[in-house]
C-alpha cells in the first residue's frame, strides 16, 4: 500500500474517532441548549399568565391547553419557579406525549395563584438521531473528499518522489552514468535527490576503484604465478635432483597452481555480485549438461567412479551461458573429488530441478555452511572451499534455489529452477 494512502486511512480513522466524540459533545450542548430554550419559553408564558391574571382577576381555577390556573386565597405562600418532566396528552396527535412542567405560586393582586404551565419537549432520541444523521453525512462526505485528494496529491504533489524512485530502479554501477534528478517545488524532495545524487556518485566512484583494484591485482598476480610455476616446472627438469627436492618442488607448485585457482575464483565471485553477467537468455541446460559429463568422463574413470543419468530432454531456463556452464562444472567436479575411488554419481535434470548425488565421506558440520567462502568439511586438499559458494552465488543472481542433503555417506545438492 503506498504511504499517502496509509496516511489517508490514519487520518480517516482519527477523524472517525473525532467526529464520535464530537458527536457525543453536540448532543449534550443541543440538548442543553433545547432545555434552556424550553424553559425561557415557558418563562414568558409565565408572564402572559400574570398578565391575564391581573386582568380577568380570576377568582376561580382556570384551565386550558398548556396552562392550568387555581386561586389560593390571601394566607399562601409564594413559590419559586419548579421546572419537571411530565407525560400529557397531545391535542393534535391525541397520545400522550413528554412535556416540560413549570410550577409556581404567585401573588398576583391580594390574592396568590398557583400557576402551572406546559411545553411539548424536543426528545432526546430526535436530537440524537440529528446529529447522527449530520455527523454521518458530513464523514461520508470528508471520506470522498480526502480519497480523492489522496489520489491527486499521490498523482501530482508525489511526482518529483516517484521520479526519483524510478531513477533509483534504473540505477547501475556498471553504466557509469551521472543522475540529474529535476528540481522540485517541495524542499524535502529537492534534499532526497540531492542526498541521493551524491550517494550515487559516491557508490560509482568506489564501485570503479575496487573493480580497478581487483581487476588489477588479480592480473597482475597471475603474472607472477605464472613466471614461478614456469620456473619450477624447470627446476624440476634438472638432473641430480634428490626425492626430497622433488617432494618439495611438486608441493610448491602445488601452492602456486592453488593460489592462482584461488585469485581466479575471488574474481569471478566479485563479478557475479556486481552483477557483470546480466545477460539471461533462454539455454538448453540438457544438451550443456550432457557435454559436460562428456569432458569429465575420463576424470571419473580415472577413480572408477560410476556415473548413472536421467536427463529429461528439452529442458530450458533463463540463465547466463557462461555462469550455467560454471554452476554445472563446479557441482560435477565436486561430486567427483569428493567421492571415493569406485564409487557413484547419479546426475538428475527435470523441468523443475537438477539434482547431482554422489557417494562420499560423511559430513562432520551442517551442510548449509558449505555454502560459504573458504569453507571446508573433510575434503581433499585440492579443494579451496570456493566451489559450492561460486553455485550458491550463481544461484541467487539466477532466482534459483539451493539445498544439500546427506545421509551417511551419501550427498545431494538440488537446485530448483
Amino acid at each position: 500500500m503506498k504511504l499517502i494512502f496509509k496516511i489517508t486511512l490514519l487520518y480517516l480513522l482519527i477523524s472517525l474517532v473525532v467526529f464520535l466524540i464530537g458527536g457525543l459533545i453536540t448532543h449534550q450542548i443541543i440538548m442543553r441548549e433545547v432545555v434552556f430554550e424550553e424553559q425561557r419559553f415557558l418563562k414568558e408564558r409565565l408572564d402572559f399568565a400574570i398578565r391575564m391574571i391581573e386582568r380577568r382577576k380570576l377568582h376561580k381555577p382556570f384551565e386550558r391547553d398548556k396552562i392550568k390556573i387555581i386561586p389560593l386565597g390571601t394566607r399562601a405562600k409564594e413559590t419559586e419557579i419548579a421546572f419537571s418532566d411530565t407525560v400529557v396528552m397531545h391535542s393534535t396527535l391525541q397520545r400522550m406525549e413528554p412535556h416540560n412542567k413549570l410550577d409556581v405560586v404567585k401573588k398576583v393582586g391580594d390574592q396568590y395563584y398557583k400557576v402551572t404551565l406546559y411545553d411539548l419537549i424536543v426528545e432526546e432520541d430526535d436530537v440524537a438521531e440529528g446529529v447522527n444523521e449530520a455527523l454521518i453525512k458530513v464523514y461520508l462526505l470528508l471520506l470522498v473528499v480526502v480519497l480523492i485528494l489522496s489520489w491527486v496529491a499521490s498523482v501530482f504533489l508525489l511526482k518529483p518522489f516517484n521520479f526519483t524512485l524510478e531513477h533509483i530502479k534504473n540505477f547501475s554501477l556498471r553504466k557509469n552514468d551521472h543522475i540529474k534528478y529535476k528540481k522540485s517545488s517541495t524542499r524535502e524532495f529537492d534534499k532526497l535527490n540531492k542526498f541521493v545524487e551524491e550517494m550515487t556518485e559516491k557508490i560509482q566512484t568506489d564501485y570503479q576503484s575496487l573493480k580497478e583494484f581487483t581487476e588489477n591485482a588479480s592480473h597482475e598476480m597471475q603474472t607472477p604465478l605464472s613466471i614461478a610455476n614456469g620456473k619450477l616446472e624447470l627446476l624440476m627438469e634438472s638432473d641430480n635432483l634428490t626425492d626430497e627436492q622433488v617432494a618439495l618442488i611438486v608441493s610448491a607448485q602445488g601452492s602456486v597452481q592453488r593460489l592462482s585457482r584461488m585469485g581466479k575464483a575471488l574474481s569471478l565471485l566479485t563479478k557475479i555480485e556486481n552483477k557483470e553477467f546480466e545477460s539471461t537468455e533462454e539455454i538448453d541446460l540438457n544438451k550443456l549438461l550432457s557435454k559436460l559429463l562428456f569432458d569429465f568422463k575420463e576424470l571419473a574413470g580415472l577413480k572408477s567412479i560410476k556415473i548413472e543419468t536421467e536427463i529429461q530432454e528439452n529442458v530450458k531456463v533463463k540463465i547466463d551461458n557462461t555462469l550455467a556452464a560454471i554452476m554445472v562444472t563446479n557441482l560435477i567436479q565436486n561430486a567427483i573429488r569428493h567421492n571415493y575411488e569406485e564409487g557413484w554419481v547419479k546426475v538428475v535434470l527435470s523441468a523443475k530441478s537438477l539434482s547431482i548425488s554422489n557417494t562420499g565421506a560423511a559430513l562432520k558440520s551442517d551442510p548449509g555452511l558449505l555454502f560459504e567462502r573458504f569453507r571446508k568439511d573433510n575434503q581433499s586438499k585440492e579443494s579451496i572451499g570456493l566451489g559450492l559458494s561460486i553455485v550458491k552465488k550463481i544461484c541467487e543472481v539466477s532466482s534459483f534455489d539451493i539445498t544439500y542433503q546427506h545421509q551417511d555417506e551419501s550427498h545431494k545438492i538440488e537446485i530448483i529452477f
